[in-house]
């Protein structure tokens, strides 16, 4: 009997510690797309720091994850609050966060995502014909993939794709023509082979707009070459609720600042009173996947506000 008691007891001690090493110390995930090529890929298992920019505070403490579904009861929540962290966060991150286009769960039960954090709170980014500029300056990765047409004078083989680190599902083949997501440096030595007739790049002109590009207007005309130039909202800042910014930033004081926004006779008011300024309640991030053209980021849906970051990435396994 107090042998049991022993191992119950080892059990119980053993769940607490490593509750609250994951709660306040690392988390494990593994990644489930190509977003992330050229620094993270399929069925990479990664540990990331929740120590690094400081732990949350569990907003649904009685919650559990089961066979990659989470179960929590909803009527305990806890206000947002960070620890203290070892760093603030920087340009050129892999950063963990949560995320979710509905409101219907709490923050920390949202879906889990893994990207690179390009530009921080009092950023503005543009990007021209693929490449990104954060501040005027060029921003530069030499882990990016990006999507690129390759014309060859004979048939490129599982073989051939292998020895280059091609993968053979990214690539569409019809007539010796090829698609490719690949880095520059995969494109270059592809470009000095003698039966590689040409490799071009595959960015969207300047004039092609899809809906689905933030802020998701017909009056802004962007795409995943062609974006901005956007202001990435930092705490304290107020801007003029002018209409461009109105396009631009009423979803997160909605949904993430918690205020109604109504315009009556060109006056914009905020919760009932009207207002000319809004001034911003936390930082915001601006992420995109290191594979370009290949990857569904803050492009497609705006900005992440800090309170849902979770992590850094530490290690990769």
């Amino acid at each position: 009997m107090v042998a049991i008691f022993k191992i119950f007891k080892l059990l119980f001690w053993s769940l607490i510690i490593w509750l609250f090493f994951k709660t306040f110390l690392f988390q494990t995930f593994r990644i489930p797309s190509s977003s992330m090529h050229g620094t993270l890929f399929e069925e990479d298992f990664v540990i990331i720091s929740k120590i690094a920019y400081g732990p949350r505070l569990p907003i649904t403490p009685l919650s559990l994850k089961i066979s990659n579904k989470k179960r929590y009861i909803n009527e305990v929540q806890f206000p947002y609050f960070r620890f203290w962290g070892l760093n603030k966060i920087k340009r050129n991150d892999v950063i963990a966060f949560n995320f979710s286009l509905t409101d219907d769960e709490p923050i920390d039960m949202r879906e889990e995502f893994i990207k690179r954090c390009v530009a921080i709170a009092g950023d503005t980014l543009k990007i021209i014909n693929g490449d990104v500029f954060v501040n005027s300056k060029l921003y530069q990765n030499s882990s990016t993939y990006c999507n690129y047409n390759v014309i060859s004078t004979k048939n490129l083989d599982s073989v051939f794709l292998k020895k280059f680190n091609l993968s053979k599902e990214a690539s569409i083949i019809k007539d010796l023509a090829y698609n490719f997501f690949m880095s520059k440096a995969q494109a270059d030595s592809l470009s000095k082979l003698t039966f590689i007739k040409s490799i071009v790049l595959n960015n969207f002109p300047k004039e092609y707009y899809h809906p689905s590009i933030f802020p998701n207007h017909p009056s802004v005309l962007w795409n995943l070459d062609f974006f901005g130039p956007l202001y990435i909202p930092k705490k304290g800042d107020s801007i003029l609720l002018s209409t461009q910014n109105k396009i631009l930033y009423q979803h997160i004081i909605e949904r993430f600042e918690k205020n109604s926004i109504t315009t009556k006779d060109t006056i914009t008011f905020i919760n009932g009173k009207p207002s000319y300024y809004y001034t911003f309640k936390q930082n915001y991030y601006f992420v995109m996947g290191d594979n370009r053209h290949n990857s569904i980021d803050s492009r497609a849906w705006g900005f992440i506000p800090e309170s849902h970051i979770i992590g850094k990435l530490w290690l990769v396994f």
